[in-house]
């Protein structure tokens, strides 16, 4: 939240002074790598933005103001090149951009930096002001400035045993947009702290970007052999709202080992969520990584009310301080936490005995009771017949056969108590904890 109300209003474009602000109250979080790209440079059709600046965006009717859009960092569209003149109100009205299912806010207008062959230029404006403009001739004064500049991507690595890596994506370049962006990045970050002094099977690497454009020129940098490394990601926006459920939007395949894992962890942790397939509801860099020749697969994490309600103050001057909400936040660390917990500790499971055990012996002390009637105080204990299914099976699952998650799947248990549960075996010198490849399926 500190985070948060240091950036809340920033004037930011994927190359400005706000933005190089942003990353510097960043990277008094972690040390960041700060990884720069020059204005115009260009790959495979994308191009790199000049550095824009909003110097004067006035609209006048009679020699009076009535439009400042310098007064929101959203009150001029995105990228937009300069203009002077006077234009009759049905010209003026092709160059004003507005959202009508939110008459008294300000909409973000990106379009531009993503095709700024085109040569436009606007004003985002309130459609209560869109539609109390009377015929007449209104002069417009909008001074832009286009510079060459650098677009930074910034890039933190836990490093872990292996150098197989695990990718936590956010953007970063949306203008006065809190949950939009910035909420995904803060909930990594404090997620990667967490982890600060752990050692970790695998390596973690968050990169903070410009939408599209940051990450597409952050991998085309980068050697194949550390893409190789890159084995499965999360990209994550609009976490910080008060919608109380998550919305997961599948890998390409849906199929991955991150889509198994990010499945289970929210059925267990999370109060609600719904899924829906790659691409479905929301567009972002998942896309890139996605891409031929890197293929890495990526979930986006999120809270959206549904498919056609991403959230209401979505791309608009009220996504801001007032809707953030710290326990949404904190919720979404956790979540993030359990799936790193899953991907540090599964593994498939070695027997180092014959036979069948007496779970119940002293020795042993491993048998959960189903809920004998003979025996008080059962019928508390949630899910025992769960268990007692899974300790049915459990002797065949130690040939390495299969692994802790595909068992807390099976019997429908979370994998953080099913995995203690193994551990006790281990303790007891019953098996051995075996980690193999779990990216190889």
């Amino acid at each position: 939240m500190e985070i948060l109300k240091k950036i809340d209003g920033l004037f930011i474009t994927p190359v400005s002074d706000g933005a190089d602000l942003q990353n510097r109250i960043l990277c008094d979080e972690l040390p960041f790598k700060v990884i720069r790209y020059p204005s115009g440079k260009e790959f495979n059709g994308w191009v790199v933005p000049k550095k824009w600046e909003v110097l004067k965006a006035e609209i006048k009717k009679n020699n009076r103001l009535i439009y400042d859009g310098t007064k929101h960092p959203l009150g001029v569209m995105g990228y937009s090149e300069s203009f002077q003149g006077k234009v009759p109100l049905e010209d003026l009205k092709k160059h004003l951009y507005f959202f009508k299912d939110a008459p008294d806010n300000i909409i973000y207008h990106c379009d531009l930096y993503y095709k700024p062959h085109l040569k436009l230029w606007g004003f985002s404006v309130p459609y209560n002001f869109f539609k109390n403009l009377k015929g007449g001739i209104y002069e417009i004064n909008l001074q832009t400035k286009h510079s060459r500049g650098e677009m930074k991507v910034l890039e933190y690595e836990h490093k872990g045993k292996s150098r197989e890596a695990i990718i936590l994506n956010a953007h970063n370049c949306h203008a006065a947009q809190l949950n939009d962006g910035p909420a995904g990045y803060v909930a990594f970050i404090e997620a990667m702290k967490r982890l600060k002094g752990r050692k970790t099977r695998y390596t973690y690497r968050l990169v903070i970007a410009p939408e599209h454009l940051g990450t597409v020129f952050y991998l085309a940098g980068l050697d194949e052999k550390t893409i190789k490394n890159f084995k499965l990601g999360i990209f994550m926006e609009m976490i910080g709202h008060s919608n109380p459920g998550f919305s997961l939007q599948e890998s390409f395949t849906g199929k991955s080992l991150i889509d198994k894992i990010a499945h289970h962890v929210l059925k267990f942790y999370a109060k609600r969520y719904w899924n829906a397939p790659f691409r479905s509801f929301l567009g972002n860099d998942e896309c890139v990584w996605e891409a031929p020749g890197y293929e890495v697969p990526m979930i986006s994490l999120s809270r959206c009310e549904s498919r056609d309600l991403l959230y209401p103050q979505y791309h608009l001057d009220s996504d801001n301080l007032k809707i953030m909400r710290e326990d949404k936040l904190e919720e979404t660390v956790k979540i993030i936490l359990q799936i790193i917990d899953v991907l540090e500790k599964n593994c498939m499971l070695k027997r180092k005995f014959s036979g069948l055990i007496a779970l119940s012996n002293p020795k042993y002390n491993l048998y959960i009771s189903p809920g004998d009637p003979a025996i008080r105080d059962m019928e508390n204990m949630p899910d025992r017949f769960k268990w007692n299914d899974l300790m049915n099976h459990a002797f065949r699952y130690f040939d390495k056969n299969i692994s802790i998650l595909d068992i807390a799947i099976k019997h429908s248990l979370p994998f953080g108590i099913v995995y203690d549960y193994f551990v006790k075996f281990k303790e007891k010198g019953l098996i051995d904890f075996v980690y193999d490849d779990q990216f190889k399926n």
